[in-house]
């Protein structure tokens, strides 16, 4: 099973609303969250834990968030099972859990850019899917996220060369290792993608407040 639920910071936090939350959070997560200096930084962080705390919750993990590590690549992670990943973007977050093998997941908003930016980052096949879609913002959206999404899942992230990795399908095969790709609905104004080392028969989505 996979889990993905997500929350939208629609509102700046009180002091006394951001002590209660940084409160459920052990220390070392708590000076994480205000070492960010813009407040929308420090409540994406917060709310990040608070989803991965919730589903450890769900998955009735022993993993606590004092538990938290990280690997070599600074890919957060637990020494045994579930897995998770984390992604935020404008004012969405989100957290992503499997009990079963590899995951990863990516959230971006929809916002003109510079292509030029990121040319070396796309394979050509990508790039021809990008340019022929209709809206070639989104079209590029859909591909960064996909493309992170599979980094994430493998583990290295943009320790990986981006344009080593072509995710023009909806599964590939890394280090003999078949990801599968899944387009997540959760905004209109973003994209969202999940890969995963195991097929996605049930994937469930679902909103949080915090």
């Amino acid at each position: 099973m996979i889990t993905a639920c997500y929350t939208e910071i629609k509102h700046y936090w009180s002091d006394r609303e951001l002590a209660d939350k940084l409160a459920l959070l052990p220390e070392s997560l708590r000076q994480e969250a205000l070492r960010k200096r813009q407040w929308m930084d420090k409540q994406l962080s917060v709310c990040g834990k608070l989803l991965l705390l919730e589903l450890l919750k769900e998955y009735n993990s022993k993993n606590s968030l004092t538990d938290l590590q990280y690997n070599e690549y600074r890919r957060p992670c637990f020494d045994c099972r579930p897995d998770f990943n984390i992604a935020h973007s404008g004012n969405m977050v989100i957290c992503a859990m499997t009990d079963e093998e590899q995951i990863g997941i990516d959230i971006e908003q929809i916002k003109q850019l510079d292509f030029a930016d990121f040319t070396d980052f796309f394979t050509g096949n990508e790039w021809h899917y990008i340019n022929d879609h209709a809206d070639k913002f989104e079209g590029f959206y859909n591909f960064w996220t996909r493309k992170e999404a599979v980094l994430k899942a493998i583990g290295s992230g943009f320790h990986t060369p981006l344009n080593s990795v072509d995710v023009s399908g909806d599964e590939l095969t890394y280090d003999d290792i078949i990801y599968q790709i899944t387009p997540l609905d959760i905004h209109p104004d973003y994209k969202c993608h999940i890969a995963t080392t195991v097929f996605p028969q049930n994937i469930e989505v679902r909103e949080m407040n915090f």
